[in-house]
């Protein structure tokens, strides 16, 4: 739980009653309370991996920004902070949720085929699981690239549909299997058979990382760090830190594989890593 973040919770469980399912409210909650510290975790990697990027000054754009928990961090450490959303709700709570931090941002509505910013407008977007939830992938990542200044930064995040464990847990709905089912079906089985509830399914194909980098590179983007290696940087951060991993066996797990460095350093493991549980991390650069 994020300090200073009363009121904002309180608005997000109040939408509790009205989930398709408890348990996976629990699992959407934890993802939104996540925005905030992933935020900072985002600028680490940034100071990391690209260390010419500054945060106080920067201006920062969050495409399908949630809660605004990212830019909310950002904002704290300096940054003129923007994001844009479809879901009303977000947006409203979003505003709640900056008023806790006493930061300001600029929230709109809109959508990443038709950003409602000015051309070179940031120095950084955030496109954080968000690109497979558009209607058109590669008129998206052209409305990045517009409203990126030359040589912005562009941090993408997607799942991987085909690594094992996306099979396994579905990364939208904790649904096994539902990935390798054709759209029309993951839609019917959602809505019908789970009781999600007509036109909630909002999900699209996918991409998986070569169709990813062939997007970006039409785009006119330039990939400055191996997707592998963003990866693994963010499974170690995560693992390290107890409250992230679920009690028991996969705690204890996790607790035993920080305390070595071969399971992040060795090749064979890195590839089992990325293979299995791995998610799609970008950092590009535009021209």
């Amino acid at each position: 739980m994020s300090v200073g973040e009363e009121r904002y919770l309180a608005t997000l469980e109040s939408a509790r009653s009205t989930w398709w399912n408890s348990k996976n409210f629990d699992t959407w909650k934890k993802l939104y309370v996540g925005e905030y510290p992933r935020g900072y975790l985002i600028m680490k990697t940034l100071g990391r991996y690209a260390p010419e990027f500054k945060v106080a000054g920067a201006s920062v754009l969050d495409v399908g920004c949630g809660d605004a928990g990212a830019i909310i961090a950002f904002a704290e450490k300096g940054a003129k902070c923007a994001g844009i959303e479809t879901f009303d709700l977000s947006l409203e709570r979003g505003k709640i949720r900056a008023e806790d931090h006493g930061v300001d941002i600029d929230l709109k509505k809109g959508t990443a085929e038709a950003i409602p910013f000015a051309d070179s407008s940031f120095d950084l977007v955030m496109l954080d699981n968000v690109l497979e939830h558009v209607t058109d992938r590669a008129k998206s990542l052209q409305e990045v690239r517009r409203v990126l200044k030359s040589g912005g930064l562009l941090y993408l995040v997607t799942p991987k549909p085909l690594s094992i464990y996306s099979l396994w847990n579905d990364p939208h709905y904790d649904l096994a299997g539902l990935v390798l089912m054709p759209r029309a079906m993951q839609i019917w089985y959602f809505e019908q058979i789970r009781g999600g509830g007509k036109g909630t399914y909002d999900v699209g194909k996918i991409p998986p990382r070569p169709k990813l980098l062939s997007l970006l590179k039409a785009a006119g983007f330039r990939v400055t760090v191996p997707p592998r290696e963003l990866w693994i940087n963010y499974l170690r951060d995560r693992v390290s830190r107890p409250d992230e991993v679920k009690p028991g066996f996969k705690r204890k797990m996790a607790s035993y594989i920080t305390s070595k460095r071969w399971p992040f350093e060795n090749p064979v493991m890195r590839w089992v890593w990325d293979v299995s549980v791995g998610s799609n991390f970008i950092i590009a650069k535009a021209p």
